[in-house]
């Protein structure tokens, strides 16, 4: 559900970043004082980013999260996420790419301008332009009609120039070549471990630990090894849940919600609770997941949800709930008691743990003996030492991995030119070290893939094409924010945010 979430808000960002649709605000509700601050959030080579903009575009930002999460988000998970400082940063880059092509004779005409805000349907009557509406409505939010004329003029001229970054287009060669390299690779099969994952490895007896526990010196070390693990020692009481949302979020959907919840009574068991949660759920991610909340602890959820929450008992399904999302029906499915435990209680731990680390000569050590048994592993496809060195040392492995040309990629792990030269020099069999002092990194070369790739060409070109311009466009864009940023005169006032 995380993820799902992640990948469509970054979406949303990058699809966003430099367009600010000012009309589509001019009714937002988010601030309702309609007057501007004579004070602007920021300014970019004098281009004024106002308290007015800024709420508009965090209204639009706090709506999309809203949809996202399904209800309205808290002042907490706005902070949390960043979303002031995400919206500030976005009007910047704005005001950045519109500074450039002002400078550079990007403007636009009186008539051209006068065009677009006649084609805004907020100011039509029955499909045509309404200059008694229009001045109605800029009075309303106190806009002036030389301030909103500007402000559209500003954001065409953007748009203008987000088009001249779309339109970066690569050849049919370069694509070609592309293409090549991402058909021809090698299958592989790898195991990283990270260094610090066999400092638990390293052998420290009870006294030795004690002993550094308890000398002074140690107090203070010991003190910030607590604090950076604080949470683990000090864990919240927490519920593992399911829910169904039958959503009244609008008044209108209140009754029809209601009958739906109410009809469920008496239905619901823990054997069929998450196969009636993907079919009725009205909540988009628990039809996939079954209404599965995962572990939560207090402050998560919407007060109503959190009480009976954590007032039922495992195993108890509760409902219908209402909430600022519609009602619900509840199945606790676990809990976990709150747990806090102090320094005098896990000192000696700590203390081990630091000992470990200190101890560089015996993980040298360690590493270089794992480094030879996985080697061998590796060449003997020894399946049941590497599952068994999962557990032992958290060790990561990559079977049947396809490495090409283009990408260059074990895994998450990006190889330098010439660890990428070495694989694809290598026969077949060859374990090849990638190893750092960070970490253990085996790479077994298997066979040389390659593709059809005159069937391929014939497919796939124009699709790579334009995937090769948009990653050009996209990078072309980043470098030249970098240099705007870099040489721009950007003013902030984060009072004002």
């Amino acid at each position: 559900m995380q993820k799902s979430v992640t990948s469509k808000i970054a979406t949303f960002i990058l699809s966003t970043a430099f367009i600010l649709i000012i009309v589509s605000f001019l009714f937002g509700d988010y601030n309702n004082s309609g007057s501007a601050s004579p004070q602007d959030v920021a300014s970019v080579d004098g281009l004024s980013i106002t308290p007015r903009e800024y709420q508009m575009r965090l209204s639009q930002q706090i709506d999309f999260f809203n949809q996202m999460m399904g209800g309205k988000i808290t002042a907490a998970q706005i902070q949390q996420m960043g979303i002031k400082e995400t919206v500030l940063g976005q009007l910047i880059q704005s005001k950045l790419v519109l500074s450039y092509g002002l400078k550079n004779g990007m403007t636009l005409s009186e008539s051209e301008v006068k065009e677009e805000i006649k084609r805004l349907p907020y100011f039509q009557r029955e499909g045509k332009f309404d200059v008694v509406l229009y001045r109605n409505l800029l009075a309303q939010n106190q806009f002036s009609p030389s301030q909103f004329e500007e402000t559209i003029g500003h954001d065409v001229a953007g748009r203008k120039m987000e088009q001249i970054f779309s339109s970066q287009l690569v050849s049919e060669g370069y694509a070609r070549d592309i293409l090549r390299f991402k058909m021809t690779g090698v299958k592989t099969e790898a195991v990283r471990v990270e260094r610090n994952e066999l400092v638990n490895l390293v052998n420290i007896s009870a006294a030795e630990a004690q002993e550094f526990a308890n000398k002074p010196e140690n107090k203070k070390l010991l003190d910030d090894m607590y604090q950076e693990n604080f949470a683990k020692y000090n864990k919240p009481e927490e519920v593992k849940a399911r829910h169904i949302l039958f959503r009244a979020d609008k008044p209108e959907n209140e009754a029809a919600a209601k009958a739906k919840a109410d009809k469920l009574a008496g239905t619901l068991t823990a054997k069929n609770f998450a196969e009636k949660a993907k079919a009725l759920t009205e909540e988009d991610a628990g039809k996939e997941t079954g209404g599965d909340l995962g572990w939560f602890s207090r402050g998560r959820m919407v007060p109503e949800f959190e009480e009976a929450a954590f007032k039922s008992k495992v195993g108890q399904i509760v409902g219908p709930i209402k909430t600022s999302f519609g009602y619900h029906w509840l199945f606790v499915e676990g809990k976990k008691g709150e747990e806090k435990k102090t320094l005098e209680q896990v000192k000696v731990e700590l203390a081990t743990t630091a000992l470990q680390k200190r101890k560089g000569q015996d993980l040298d050590k360690l590493m270089s003996d794992n480094k030879a048994m996985l080697e061998a592993a590796l060449k003997n496809n020894d399946a049941k030492t590497i599952a068994a060195n999962k557990i032992r040392m958290n060790l990561v492995h990559f079977p049947g991995t396809e490495v090409n040309q283009y990408d260059l990629t074990v895994g998450p792990h990006a190889l330098s030119a010439d660890e990428a030269k070495r694989l694809f020099a290598a026969t077949p069999g060859t374990i090849l070290d990638f190893s750092t002092p960070g970490a253990l990194f085996l790479v077994k070369v298997g066979e040389k893939t390659n593709s059809d790739i005159n069937t391929k060409l014939a497919t796939q070109l124009k699709t790579e094409a334009q995937s090769q311009s948009q990653l050009f466009a996209r990078k072309f864009r980043e470098e030249m924010i970098k240099e705007l940023t870099a040489t721009a005169k950007v003013v902030t006032n984060p009072a004002l945010l």
